[in-house]
């Protein structure tokens, strides 16, 4: 049994059942949230601030029980005694309809990217090359560290209507907090409503992942084309997105393959030595490999070095390493995987073929 009396404003946020209550969406949920919070008049005021929050973080949107009701009395005629009720019913049969039919169409549109448009305009462009990393101030304090071949699009009416981006690649957020103009991330695979808060996301085009990771702060994250279904993430927490059913882990099982790619998985962030993230090395200036084959790391090291890398061996591309990289080159690199692994590799130019 839950004991929410000492739940703090995080607490019921990331409670399941109190998301559901305050979407609107379950009856038994309602039920119960509407009898707990009679119960405990002490709560009063961190619940109200929470559905606040709520309904800042899933776009200001009214939950559904409220947006039918407050259809249903915008559209009655205030004198009923002038229509006979088998037309009232029949009117209201015709708007339920009407109503059925844009919810049926908003579905559809929303879960076929061919036909989605962008929902925001966006003109503003920062990018980094390969080997490169670039620190950006945005017009509302926050800041933002891009990553390698990386680009970061705002919005036109950036803090000013919204604080909307787009990113493709890899960038860490420590963001500014607005109550009253949440901070928001699109990017390919997935959105992030954020407050205030500090997170990595790593989003390349081509890999077999995406992720991120939460430092510190509040997320809620909305996978694109799961039917509007999101995640929370506390701090510490990491979540990655398995793009193929092939990439998984042992000890991930894949879902049904009725349901939607990508499958996700929920975890701790990496630590080493108790003091050093992985998944945020790169912001220190330093590559770390964490038993990760050669395949998993081409894209990290092909970035880092603004090389490419090719493989002739597919057994090559099994073998694992772990490993830091701060000052080293891609020689240096190289050389230090062949003391674990034994393998040649070719440099032309910016091109490393690599064979057993």
């Amino acid at each position: 049994m839950i004991d929410r009396s000492l739940f703090n404003v995080e607490d019921f946020l990331v409670d399941n059942t109190f998301q559901l209550y305050c979407a609107g969406t379950d009856k038994l949920c309602i039920s119960y949230w509407e009898n707990y919070i009679k119960a405990h008049p002490e709560q009063e005021t961190v619940i109200a601030e929470a559905k606040r929050l709520y309904v800042i973080l899933s776009g200001n949107k009214k939950p559904l029980n409220k947006q039918v009701d407050l259809l249903k009395n915008n559209i009655e005629p205030q004198n009923e005694a002038d229509i006979i009720p088998i037309h009232k019913n029949y009117m209201w049969l015709k708007i339920a309809a009407a109503v059925l039919l844009m919810v049926g169409v908003a579905v559809i549109f929303k879960n076929n990217p061919k036909e989605n448009t962008p929902k925001v305009s966006l003109v503003t462009n920062f990018s980094t090359k390969g080997g490169e990393k670039k620190k950006i101030t945005l017009s509302d304090g926050s800041v933002v560290l891009l990553n390698a071949k990386s680009t970061l699009t705002l919005d036109k009416n950036f803090n000013e209507k919204n604080r909307e981006v787009n990113l493709v690649g890899e960038a860490f957020f420590d963001v500014t907090h607005n109550k009253s103009k949440p901070f928001k991330v699109h990017t390919e695979d997935f959105d992030i409503n954020v407050l205030g808060t500090s997170f990595n996301v790593k989003i390349y085009p081509g890999e077999a992942t995406s992720e991120t990771v939460l430092i510190k702060g509040l997320i809620v994250m909305e996978g694109k084309g799961t039917k509007g279904s999101s995640i929370t993430l506390r701090p510490s927490q990491k979540v990655t997105f398995y793009k193929k059913v092939d990439e998984l882990p042992s000890n991930i099982k894949p879902q049904k393959p009725s349901v939607v790619h990508p499958q996700i998985a929920i975890n701790q962030y990496t630590k080493v030595n108790d003091s050093t993230i992985v998944e945020m090395a790169w912001t220190q200036n330093r590559l770390e490999i964490l038993d990760q084959t050669f395949a998993e790391v081409k894209g990290d090291l092909e970035r880092w070095y603004n090389v490419e890398i090719i493989f002739n061996d597919r057994e090559v591309e099994k073998y694992r390493f772990t490993a830091t990289f701060r000052h080293e080159n891609i020689e240096q690199a190289l050389k230090a995987f062949q003391d674990a692994e034994h393998f040649k590799y070719e440099i032309k130019g910016n091109q490393i073929t690599i064979s057993k």
